[in-house]
């Protein structure tokens, strides 16, 4: 069977979601079997012959129902995860964790640019459905999350760094 990758956006503090029980529920939703990893909405699931946007419709409205949160879901194939990491152009960084991939809800319209501040020591490179942006200073304090690329673009995004895409990918086999 078919792996697909959801990733939920906005999991945690007021929205953290228990991992087992996140199983759990989208495992009765018909997804099949469930993986999660870490505890911010990474989960690797059977795609059942659905859609991409099928089961991202699927997995927002079983954690909408079972918890109460209505929180975005982007979804990509094994394949479309394995050929974004092997395009991001910073994944061979020494600090994949400074390294991320946004992840969009769409293709940003056609002649879409990022034009990332001149005082900003950040790199981001726009390339279908991903944004691969490097951090050279870490990520915590960077104005460059997935939110200001999400207003400058009008798309939903959500960001994953380069350890955790490539962990995703090898699960998702």
């Amino acid at each position: 069977m078919s792996r697909s990758i959801a990733l939920i956006r906005g999991v945690g503090g007021p929205t953290a979601l228990k991992m087992a029980a996140l199983r759990e529920v989208l495992a009765s939703a018909g997804l099949g079997e469930v993986e999660t990893l870490q505890v911010a909405g990474n989960v690797v699931l059977d795609d059942g012959g659905r859609s991409p946007d099928q089961i991202a419709g699927a997995v927002r409205e079983a954690v909408r129902g079972a918890f109460g949160f209505d929180l975005p879901v982007i979804v990509r194939t094994h394949a479309e995860l394995a050929d974004a990491h092997a395009r991001n152009p910073f994944a061979d960084a020494a600090e994949g964790r400074w390294v991320q991939t946004v992840f969009l809800s769409e293709t940003p319209p056609a002649g879409t640019t990022v034009v990332i501040p001149a005082d900003s020591p950040e790199d981001a490179v726009l390339d279908g459905r991903e944004i691969f942006v490097r951090y050279p200073e870490g990520i915590g304090g960077s104005k460059l999350q997935a939110g200001w690329f999400e207003k400058r673009l009008g798309v939903t995004g959500t960001a994953r760094n380069a350890n955790t895409v490539a962990k995703l990918v090898e699960m998702s086999r």
